[in-house]
């Protein structure tokens, strides 16, 4: 009997930096990151020919989870068995979901996640578009991401960076601008994009020009290289639905 294959070690260090098999893999201008690394993984199992298991470290957020990659490119994404021992209770609220996360307790992380970010939203010291709102709010758009809730995912990280770029404001070209807030918009934008290019046909097609508008107000432009993608797969998805 064949011994498996051992789980290919991806390590998510930031939002432009990941590594497969301990080796830096390229990030093309404008492309997603989780994009980069599913479909690097993609074209392994296709190469083999058979589904390969990747074991994703996302210090990003503190997440840990097995994905599953087929020949055909479908994935199932799975979390580690769940430990006896509860987390630890002198742990920050963000830094107790992220724990249950990586312990195996997804579903009990996103339950933590909702209830974190009702209080923050009713606090009267914060409210909704505080910058500890936002960052909970991203935590939890992540966790769908995992959990496969892209419509979810599409419409948290949706809100989330429109709001940073209330909070925020304009990133113009050619003029000076703060850099890691720009990249905080950015960011978020190519979340809700890359959580759109997964919602079932009709439901893209129907978020097709809330998208567009959405990356042409946060980015200042109707012609960049996401918005020609997202136009070209809005006019495959009509063809196909004809």
């Amino acid at each position: 009997m064949p011994t498996p294959a051992a789980a290919i070690p991806v390590d998510i260090l930031d939002e432009t930096t990941a590594h497969i098999h301990g080796e830096a893999i390229p990030l093309p201008a404008g492309v997603d990151l989780d994009q980069a690394v599913l479909s690097h993984l993609q074209l392994e199992a296709a190469g083999l020919g058979h589904a390969v298991s990747a074991c994703i470290d996302d210090r990003r957020y503190g997440v840990k989870a097995t994905l599953t990659v087929h020949p055909d490119g479908t994935t199932a994404t799975h979390t580690p068995a769940p430990a006896d021992a509860p987390p630890p209770a002198d742990q920050t609220p963000i830094a107790g979901i992220q724990a249950l996360a990586i312990r195996g307790h997804l579903d009990a992380a996103i339950q933590g996640a909702d209830q974190h970010l009702i209080q923050l939203t009713n606090h009267p010291g914060l409210g909704p578009t505080h910058w500890q709102t936002l960052e909970a709010a991203e935590l939890r758009a992540h966790l769908a991401w995992i959990k496969e809730d892209y419509t979810y995912a599409y419409r948290s990280w949706s809100w989330i960076s429109a709001t940073w770029r209330e909070q925020l404001g304009p990133c113009p070209r050619r003029q000076v601008h703060d850099h890691n807030q720009c990249r905080r918009i950015a960011i978020t934008t190519r979340n809700a994009a890359a959580a759109w290019a997964r919602l079932p046909p009709q439901d893209a097609l129907a978020a097709g020009q809330e998208i567009l508008e959405l990356l042409a107000h946060n980015s200042g432009s109707t012609t960049t290289p996401a918005a020609r993608d997202i136009q070209a797969l809005l006019k495959r998805l009509a063809t196909h639905g004809s």
